[in-house]
């Protein structure tokens, strides 16, 4: 999927384009009235400019406008949106240093046409260490969610000088709230409707934050909530900003989980994460996932089985899940029922009690998964004469 920033006050125009393109790009729209267009694209990093040749930028002429936008964005190819029928406005669009023009009117197929003339083969890639971690859900169950929110949480406190978020895509609620302790009131409609206007700031201050490690939580929808839908388009354009904007983005896909579109968003070689246990429904769920993910990314990672054994003297064991499902690699976070549904009733996540054999088997994963930093690198990054030290066999 390509990104690309569409310039223009205009709602309907702003519709046609994304329904157009929804197959081949992500569309984010600013208005210059309104928005300030280079720091939306700043968090977004289009590869390439739509402009409305009707955009508003105070009493300017055609030429001066669009010359304005082509100065903003020196370096991406600029299509210009207008009358076709305007032999003058197309020679405009040229000169101020358009690479090509789309008519107003003109069809979906025409519309991709230009569009894919002028997308890049390969999309930029951010300097920033960003990642994006996408738990899945193979079959309905509060267990995935509760993966989503121990790891949010086992992440966040490990690295605090980070911002990790949780974007919780559950339905009908995002249990969040009551594992976390906290209350959820800014959510993705609310993100997606200030889109434009995203930055850090706004989001620190508006989001859900636990007090305990430190975690951001962005719900899809909350208990009692009537009205949550969104676009599946205008959601994988809030998560592409949010990957821009935190140091880990931790998506919960929950009924998502089979929609290409977002399946699509991380880059190669980005971690999935597949819960399962040891009900059949649990490991048929997750094989069948399995098998869609390597049809919609046949070239990338495949999923880490993230196996919850309730029972360890109960079959199938972790070995057997793995097999059936077919993974290529399978982890295990050994944790009973009960224990996990006493520390959600506590508002307090599993992951944060040390004393805890899931998690410290969490914590250990992730630091193989590059997750949290190795506490001994950690130590010696602080430490720098104890390093030093170790390598001439003084410490062991």
């Amino acid at each position: 999927m390509h990104r690309f920033l569409l310039v223009s006050g205009d709602k309907e125009l702003a519709a046609r384009i994304k329904l157009a393109l929804e197959s081949v790009a992500t569309i984010l729209s600013a208005d210059p009235a309104v928005d300030s267009v280079e720091e939306v694209a700043a968090q977004f990093r289009p590869e390439g400019v739509l402009v409305d040749s009707d955009i508003r930028l105070g009493a300017r002429t055609a030429f001066e406008r669009l010359a304005t936008v082509r100065d903003w964005f020196p370096g991406l190819p600029m299509i210009v949106i207008g009358n076709e029928s305007g032999a003058q406005l197309i020679l405009t669009a040229m000169r101020a240093g358009a690479q090509d023009f789309i008519d107003r009117d003109a069809a979906e197929d025409d519309i991709r046409d230009v569009v894919a003339r002028h997308a890049l083969t390969e999309r930029p890639r951010s300097t920033a260490a960003s990642r994006i971690v996408t738990v899945l859900t193979g079959y309905s169950c509060e267990e995935d969610s509760d993966l989503a929110v121990n790891l949010g949480a086992a992440v966040a406190s490990a690295r605090p000088d980070d911002g990790v978020l949780l974007v919780d895509l559950a339905l009908p609620a995002s249990n969040a709230a009551i594992s976390l302790g906290v209350e959820l009131s800014f959510r993705v409609k609310e993100a997606v409707k200030e889109m434009s206007r995203l930055d850090r700031a706004l989001l620190d201050s508006a989001l859900a934050r636990c007090p305990r490690s430190g975690l951001y939580v962005m719900p899809l929808a909350i208990h009692g909530d009537a009205e949550w839908a969104v676009n599946v388009h205008d959601l994988r354009a809030l998560l592409e900003i949010c990957q821009a904007l935190y140091d880990v983005v931790i998506v919960s896909c929950g009924p998502f989980s089979r929609q290409e579109e977002l399946l699509s968003l991380p880059e190669e070689g980005a971690l999935f994460l597949l819960p399962c246990n040891q009900r059949f429904t649990s490991i048929k769920g997750a094989a069948e996932l399995l098998r869609m993910m390597r049809q919609f990314r046949p070239q990338g990672e495949e999923p880490v089985l993230v196996v919850h054994e309730f029972a360890s003297g109960m079959a199938p064991d972790t070995a057997g899940i793995g097999n059936a499902v077919g993974a290529a690699r399978t982890i295990e976070l050994p944790v009973r029922w009960q224990e996990l549904a006493e520390s959600v009733n506590r508002g307090e996540p599993l992951s944060l009690d040390p004393s805890t054999s899931y998690a410290q088997c969490l914590t250990r994963h992730l630091r193989t998964l590059n997750l949290i930093p190795d506490r001994g690198v950690e130590q010696d990054r602080m430490q720098p004469l104890k390093s030093w030290a170790r390598k001439f066999g003084v410490f062991s």
